[in-house]
């Protein structure tokens, strides 16, 4: 692969336009099917990444493994369903990343190799930059120029910067130098105005991939918070591992005590004990299979209330938040997981 200096995606507004579309209708789906599970309706197994995709799954981990990188799955997930939704041989969209024209590759294998690589570029650079995730997921549409860009402008993504960047870089670079737009549709140009600039890539490339990450569940408290006594002490994301000093994902939401002991943790959401043990990471953990592709994980617990096999109900005590396994205080780290992929939590149950 060559070095990542600057590029940019041609047609991918057009490319992304259509993705975002296709992604509405996909979270429509989902959402009337996560209703019909609460209304007895057997449905399908839910999944806001499409089935197109997820079926690269494994080869992508495999490819991840190789740099260390197995946490960022869902990520890459989540980037391939932006670019081709599945539905392209160059499925990671990365013919550009090695000087070929927009979808010269024709092995998806390939494709994820070369994609895979790039990402990891970025991801090193971002280390070295000192800049936010976000601006290395906007650095896979733009190229690694914007990561240089971001480091001398805050060192932290935000969509007025992406549009600046698009409009006075990347599409004076292919010719447009006098700000020409076209009109865009998608959902997440809502707030700030239908359009992107002519050669200038998706300025809303970073709020496209993490509607892919989010889109299969609806925003509205569909899981109770599991526990009453709680202040949220981390969110969701990438973050720097309070024990290990590693930049990594924190694939859950923490919940901590406001008045201390050890309050007791409730089911989100009703279904069957799939494991109710101790790892030296989780320490005392509980795991439900809650039906439809959903599973929902409480750990670092005092103590276990429910056994492997279990049927419990929403609200039902399953054990009591503490501190154990791999922890530096008493909480409760909550995941939720739909079709083996963790997604975030907190829209989940309404926070």
């Amino acid at each position: 692969m060559k070095p990542l200096t600057f590029y940019v995606k041609s047609k991918i507004g057009k490319v992304l336009g259509w993705s975002a579309l296709g992604l509405v209708l996909l979270i429509t789906i989902l959402v009337t099917a996560f209703s019909n599970y609460f209304t007895g309706t057997d449905e399908s197994e839910l999944a806001s990444i499409p089935e197109s995709v997820l079926k690269w799954k494994p080869i992508m981990e495999e490819e991840l493994a190789k740099y260390g990188m197995e946490d960022y799955i869902q990520i890459v997930l989540a980037i391939t369903a932006t670019e081709s939704d599945g539905s392209q041989l160059d499925i990671m969209q990365s013919s550009e990343a090695i000087g070929l024209a927009p979808n010269a590759i024709q092995d998806p294998v390939y494709s994820i190799q070369i994609g895979i690589k790039h990402f990891k570029d970025v991801i090193d650079q971002m280390n070295q930059t000192g800049v936010d995730l976000n601006t290395a997921i906007q650095s896979y549409n733009f190229g690694s120029g914007y990561l240089t860009y971001i480091a001398d402008n805050g060192g932290v993504h935000t969509t007025e910067l992406a549009e600046t960047y698009s409009k006075e870089v990347v599409a004076p670079s292919l010719g447009n130098t006098s700000g020409q737009t076209y009109p865009y549709s998608a959902p997440v140009a809502d707030e700030n105005g239908h359009y992107l600039y002519t050669n200038g890539g998706n300025f809303y490339y970073v709020d496209l991939v993490q509607q892919a990450l989010n889109s299969g569940l609806s925003g509205n408290g569909v899981l109770a918070v599991p526990v009453e006594d709680q202040t949220i002490t981390s969110a969701f994301g990438f973050r720097i591992h309070p024990i290990t000093g590693e930049h990594k994902l924190h694939g859950g939401v923490d919940f901590a005590p406001i008045n201390g002991g050890n309050p007791p943790v409730f089911a989100a959401l009703k279904g069957k004990v799939s494991q109710a043990a101790y790892s030296s990471s989780w320490g005392n953990y509980v795991k439900l299979t809650n039906g439809n592709g959903i599973e929902t994980l409480y750990a670092h617990l005092k103590e276990i209330t429910v056994l492997p096999g279990q049927q419990v109900e929403t609200g039902e005590t399953i054990g009591y938040m503490g501190t154990s396994g791999s922890s530096t205080g008493v909480h409760l780290h909550f995941e939720v997981y739909q079709n083996n992929n963790r997604i975030d939590p907190a829209p989940l149950l309404g926070l």
